[in-house]
Formats: C-alpha cells, structure tokens, sequence
C-alpha cells in the first residue's frame, strides 16, 4: 500500500506541463495541463497476461485517447498516445515523435512527454531542445500546405520503455465552417490495450454515423453541456493488412461521424468557392484561344482543346495555406502562372468550358477511399481531390484537369477508379458513381521476332500502348531521354542472351488522337543459344501478360482483391531458326479461363519457323473475396506458362563446325604463349 501510494504522488507531482510559451524558428507552442473538457484517466502501468501483444516482440501501444471539443469556442483535439518499443530496431523510432500544425490558424500545446521505467515515471519534456520546422508531407507531390512540424527527440529510450506524449491542437481550417466528421479505425497492425474517441458538440446535435467491418455503435449522450460521442475499446489484437486492395476497402472496423447533414449541405458549402467567372475577361492569349476553339466543329473537340490546354500547359503545384486550402485561385491568375493545384485548374477549366456553351461543374472526390465515400456520413473534410464534370452531347463526361498529356477522347478517358463524387450543382443530393467508358482500346501488344543472321541471331520488337497505358508511357517518355530508354532496353536484352549490338535507333511513334504508342527495338545477338550437346535452347518469356498477372504479396486473404485495368495483354514470339534445325517440340495449345480474365496459349511450329502466342483479356479491375482462391488458382497456371524454352537439335555438322572452331582458338592460344 506504502508503495501504490507513492506511486501516486509521484503522479501526481508529475503531472502536465507548468503553462508557459515558447518559439523556435519563427514558430511557437505552449506547454501547460490538458484542457478542461478532457476526461483523463491514470494509464495502466501493467500489461495484462491474457491480453492480446502478450509476447509480442514488436511494438504494444498502451493506449491511444483522442478527445475533441467542437462546441463554439473551443475547437480543440486533445491526443494521449502511450506505446512502448519491443525491440532494440524499433528504439529509435519510439525515440522520436512530431506533430503537424498549421500555424496560421492552429496553435500546439504539450502537455506530456513521459517514460515509466522500473516501476516510476519520468518526465522527459525538454520544450528549450523541441525543434518546430516546416517539414512539409506533401512537397514532394507539389502540394505546400503551411504545415510545421514539432520534432520531439526524447533520450535514453530502450527496449520495454513505456512513452507516453500528450498535446492538443487547437483551431482548425476556418474555410470548412465546421463541416468535418471524425472517425478512427479500431485496430491496427499491433495490439492496442485501449482506444477511445470522444467527440462533444453543441447540445441538441443530431449524430449520423457510419461503421464497417463490425465495428459496434457509438456510444451518444446528450446533456444540457453538450451532445458526446464516444466510441472505445480495449484488448484489440494486431489486424494483418494484407495490402493490394481495391481503393474503396480497408479492412479494418471503423467508425465516421458528424452532425447530421445531408450532401446538399456540402454542395452548399463548395458552390461560394467557384462563382461564375463567364463575363471576366481572361488574360489576352487566353481570349485569342476561346476565340479559336469557338470555331472547332463539336463540342466534343471543343472539351478536348480546352482540356489540353489546361493539362498541359498549367502545371501542377498547389500552395494550399490558410483558406487556399479549399478555396481555389482566379481563373485567369491561374492562366497567367500557369501553375495550379486541383481545384484551380478545376475551376479554370469549368470557366473556359463555360465561354465554349459546355455546361461544366467541379466535382469533389475522396482517392483515399474512392466509392466508399457515398455511405459516409456527410462532410466537406472526406474530399481530398476535384475534377470537372462536363456535359456533351447529352452525355457525362468526368475529366482530370491535373492529369498530363493524356490521349484520345474526354469521353475515352476512364476515372472509374475515383468511384463516387459528388457534383457541385445546387441540390445535388447524392454523390455520383464514375462509370468505365465502354469500349475502349486498353492494353499493352508485345512482338519478338527472332530470325538467324549468319552465326548470329537478329531480334526485333515492336510494343504497342493503348489507352491508359499510352497514357503513362507518354508521361514516362517525356520524362526520359530516348538514349536513356534505348541504353535500358539493351541492357535488359544483354542480361538475357549475351552480347547484343543495337543496329537501329530506338524509334517511337505517339498517335495521340487514337491514344496508341508504339515502340519498335531491332538488336543483333551474337550468341542466344544455350548448347548442351546438339541441343540448342532459346529462353523467352511473356512480358506483357507477366506484367499483368503477378500474384499478390500477400495470398492467404481475407478481404477483396484489386487485380488490374481491364483490357487486352498480348505477347506474341515468332523464331526463324537456321537452316537444318530440328525443332524438338510440338504444336501446343492451353486455356485458363480466370473468374476476372481469360487466357490463351498457342505453339504453332511451321517448317522452319514458330509462332508463340499468350493472350490474357482482363475483364474485372476487382476480385470479391470470396474468389479469391480460385483466381489465384487460376494465376498460377497462367504464370506456369509465361517462360517458354524453343529446343532444337542442330545439325552434325554444326557442332563439328564448333568442335574446330575451338580447337583453333586453343592452338592460337598455345602459339601465342610460345
């Protein structure tokens, strides 16, 4: 009992941080007690034997509290985060800890950075050595959003330390106007000894709720203080992610609520950031070309021009501080940057569709979650992305501003991936699922062509891209220099068969309107073959349908599968042997037929001469959980098939032929040593 007690006045003299502010480079935070709203709760300083993370050999984390305030006035989310390092690999992380905030409308307070240790906490919050930078996430995907980061080190940190760090951030975007939700998955990849998410909000306020994957309800109260929500749990054993999922699953339980709204609410959020621009005028050049698109024939040609111009010539960078972070910039300052985030080209987009007569409207989309997103409960902070919806000729077209140097039609191109969106149109009701286009060429042709030259062997190929795909090996090709490409195909075809001398050029051709890109390789193999005796081997393999087919990192599944873009792959070798060559295998023919593919192999030896044919048509991007097992059944005989070995006997002569050859290498060795 002497020692529970001293326990906790140790605790208690702990306790948080003594309220004082500090700045470092030109940033600021404050340290000081948890705020008054938070319900704390004295952590367990013991692991329970029969709780799941028993013996993990990794990581436990204790505890993860996140508790919110959104009643006016406050805006506040306090974080308890409490976990402990398992292994000596894993030290250095748990030895480091930072925060983001935007310090434009949200300030930092540390309440705690403590480690229990025999039996004792120990506080380890240094705010003088706490270093604030901008260390922004998403630079590198052209996105500077104004967020800093607290990098906390905290010393001395081994294997079985428990750390415990507390802070709230307070404020949030003003530009959401308070349409946001909160949610919180309710497992992770390690065992979690107790999870809560508290939410309070104005007395009175209606709660729409969505759950997956078993997750129970949330608890509601209301009192005349506030309406709290509260969802918790305890005891969760690690969850397996086992990845190569279709965008809209994940796989562990989740909760998402907000007040409840209705997606016309957030419609009438999103309509004041894009007002009609059709009477401003645009900078000069921008004129000259609505001027001469106004004369194109359709308005089908008429999207596309404008489209083009808007992917091509506006490059991608948002800076999405403050307000920019939702709130999207002046067509025409856009224009005459020519840089922009989604939603400015978005918008400047929907305003040069608007002077062509294209009824046009930007569209909000969640990539995070794609299609899921239309049972959440409502919000404007579930968006991350915006396109253009556009009507033509009757139709809806959905289209990518940020997207470069695509082919083909607007009406060609497939968002389908973005599932469900929500239009901004005045009483939009619901978000709107993005179709596949029917029809459209989408694939990747392969022909290898090897035919003897003299003693040696002359390869030629010739891939072709369709659709989607000629759409990134358009992006990759404007990336790369063509002898850089050039010089990488050679080496992956001297990897396989030896010495090769390229005797063309690399060539490539774009035929950007039908969205096709062709390249064509011509190569001369010194020595291809492999010999055992008088049997002379060529190696090949199916590249195009190989690509397609990999099996998933993980095969033992529980969840969905996303397999691939629907389309047509097809590998397709012909050999002209030497003359006199026996070829020492026979016509073949094999069919796989998958629950999301079809495939086809066909041998066809001709006197002479042999056609390998392997033809997979994907019809599904996705595979329910449920066929799993026999998909991969199914893959797996494909791939048995993908690498093929042409045999062929060689003449007697021939290896005589070889017989002297090297023996008059040895003597010339043997003369030249003399």
């Amino acid at each position: 009992m002497r020692f529970i007690l001293a326990l906790f006045a140790c605790l208690l003299a702990l306790g948080p941080a003594r309220a004082e502010d500090f700045s470092n480079g030109g940033f600021s935070f404050s340290t000081g007690p948890a705020p008054a709203f938070v319900v704390e709760r004295a952590p367990q300083t013991t692991w329970p034997a029969d709780a799941p993370g028993t013996n993990d050999g990794q990581w436990r984390y204790w505890r993860f509290d996140r508790q919110v305030d959104r009643r006016p006035g406050q805006d506040i989310a306090y974080t308890d985060y409490i976990y402990e390092p398992r292994s000596q690999g894993n030290v250095g992380e748990a030895g480091r800890f930072d925060v983001q905030f935007n310090p434009e409308y949200q300030k930092l307070v540390l309440h705690r950075v403590e480690l229990f240790r025999n039996g004792h906490w120990q506080s380890r919050l240094k705010p003088g050595e706490i270093t604030i930078a901008r260390r922004e996430q998403q630079f590198e995907q052209e996105i500077s959003d104004g967020t800093v980061t607290a990098l906390i080190v905290i010393e001395d940190v081994r294997v079985g330390d428990v750390i415990r760090i507390s802070f709230s951030v307070i404020g949030s975007n003003p530009i959401l106007a308070g349409q946001t939700s909160e949610q919180t998955r309710l497992s992770i990849g390690h065992p979690i000894l107790d999870l809560r998410l508290r939410t309070l909000y104005p007395p009175g306020t209606a709660i729409r709720v969505h759950r997956e994957n078993g997750a129970p309800e949330p608890a509601i109260t209301n009192t005349a203080a506030a309406t709290q929500v509260e969802i918790a749990a305890s005891r969760i054993d690690r969850l397996q992610d086992e990845g190569d999922y279709p965008v809209w699953y994940q796989p562990h339980p989740l909760v998402q609520f907000a007040p409840r709204r209705t997606w016309t609410d957030v419609v009438a959020w999103a309509l004041p950031l894009y007002p009609d621009r059709g009477t401003v005028t645009l900078p000069d050049d921008l004129e000259l070309r609505i001027t001469q698109w106004k004369q194109l024939p359709t308005a089908g040609a008429k999207l596309k021009a404008a489209l083009r111009a808007v992917q091509d010539e506006v490059r991608y960078f948002g800076v999405e501080t403050g307000t920019s972070s939702h709130r999207p910039r002046e067509p025409a300052l856009v224009w005459q940057r020519h840089y922009g985030d989604c939603k400015d080209k978005a918008w400047l987009l929907v305003t040069l569709l608007g002077r062509l007569g294209i009824q046009a409207v930007p569209a909000l989309v969640d990539t995070e979650r794609g299609r899921a997103v239309g049972n959440y409960a409502p919000a404007a902070d579930l968006f991350n992305h915006v396109i253009v919806r556009a009507v033509v000729d009757g139709g809806t077209v959905f289209v990518d501003p940020t997207l470069r140097l695509q082919g083909g039609t607007p009406q060609q191109g497939d968002l389908s991936s973005y599932g469900n969106v929500l239009p901004v149109i005045a009483g939009q009701e619901g978000t709107e699922a993005i179709l596949p286009p029917k029809q459209v060429a989408t694939g990747i042709e392969t022909h290898e062509h090897f035919s003897a030259e003299g003693d040696k062997v002359r390869l030629t190929v010739q891939t072709e891209y369709r659709g989607m795909y000629a759409d990134r090996e358009r992006q990759r090709l404007d990336q790369e220099r063509i002898e850089d490409r050039a010089r990488r195909y050679r080496e992956y075809y001297g990897k396989r068969y030896g010495t090769v001398d390229s005797s063309n050029p690399l060539a490539v051709e774009d035929d950007r309107d039908n969205n096709l890109i062709t390249i064509r390789e011509s190569y001369l193999l010194a020595s291809p073959w492999k010999a055992d005796g008088s049997m002379r081997t060529l190696g090949v393999d199916a590249g195009a349908v190989d690509g397609v087919s990999t099996l998933p990192a993980r095969t033992e599944r529980q969840g969905p599968l996303d397999f691939a873009i629907p389309g047509r792959y097809l590998d397709e070798v012909t050999v002209s042997a030497p003359n006199g060559w026996i070829a020492r295998f026979e016509q073949e023919e094999k069919r796989v037929d998958g629950v999301a593919f079809s495939y086809r192999r066909v041998l066809d030896p001709e006197a002479g001469r042999v056609r390998l044919v392997s033809e997979m048509t994907v019809s599904a991007r996705e595979v329910g959980q449920s066929e799993v097992p026999a998909h991969l059944a199914a893959l797996r005989q494909v791939r048995d098939t993908l690498h093929t070995g042409f045999v062929y006997r060689a003449p007697a002569s021939v290896d005589a032929a070889r017989r002297e050859e090297r023996l008059q290498n040895l003597l010339r060795d043997v003369m030249e040593d003399h």
